[in-house]
């Protein structure tokens, strides 16, 4: 549905590369009631219209309501579109949080997790309160093989690790060290049965 040609010239014009432009039968907006300003863009959720778009999903009226409309298929994924029409993925509705005031991409967070050289897998769990809002944010960790004695030790290590990388608000407040991580059927880490588990 999209297209770009990564040449030099894009290498070097964006920091990060974009998803393309629509392709000439397709078009791609920005939901209107989804739109905010982050970083100098106004981002949004990705409608998408077009002959490669579905009419719903099969057998399911009611998430086809949710996710079709007049305006297209509404995706769960956020983005902007600058003034070329190329269009710029900025993560899912459904992995992003507000905590103290931030908002932050989990996986944005699992990226600089994930990137830690005393992490071997890290993924980010949101801790909701009873008004259903974020009140913190876990980090669920396969370490690396390490020398420390306790893991106050490693964790402090992790953490000053993650601070010298990224933002401090976006660093988890508490870490929980597993042998291993579940996984979905295609060999992912199962986020939401963690964040189920973490909010039981």
């Amino acid at each position: 549905m999209t297209a770009v040609e990564i040449t030099p010239a894009v290498l070097e014009k964006y920091n990060r590369l974009p998803i393309g432009v629509a392709k000439p039968d397709t078009k791609i907006s920005l939901r209107e009631d989804s739109l905010r300003q982050e970083d100098g863009h106004t981002v949004g959720e990705l409608m998408i219209q077009g002959p490669s778009v579905s009419k719903g999903y099969l057998n399911n009226p009611e998430k086809t309501a949710k996710a079709f409309s007049q305006a297209g298929y509404a995706t769960g994924d956020l983005g902007y579109i600058d003034e070329a029409g190329m269009i710029f993925y900025r993560g899912r509705t459904d992995f992003q949080i507000k905590l103290n005031g931030y908002r932050i991409e989990l996986e944005e967070v699992n990226h600089y997790l994930n990137d830690s050289p005393l992490i071997a897998q890290g993924v980010a769990i949101p801790k909701y309160n009873r008004d259903h809002k974020v009140a913190k944010l876990l980090a669920y960790i396969v370490p690396e093989k390490h020398h420390f004695e306790s893991e106050l030790q490693l964790t402090q290590a992790i953490r000053k690790s993650l601070e010298s990388t990224m933002m401090s608000y976006m660093v988890p407040q508490r870490f929980v060290y597993r042998d291993a991580l579940p996984l979905t059927a295609n060999g992912k880490v199962a986020v939401k049965q963690l964040i189920a588990e973490v909010n039981a």
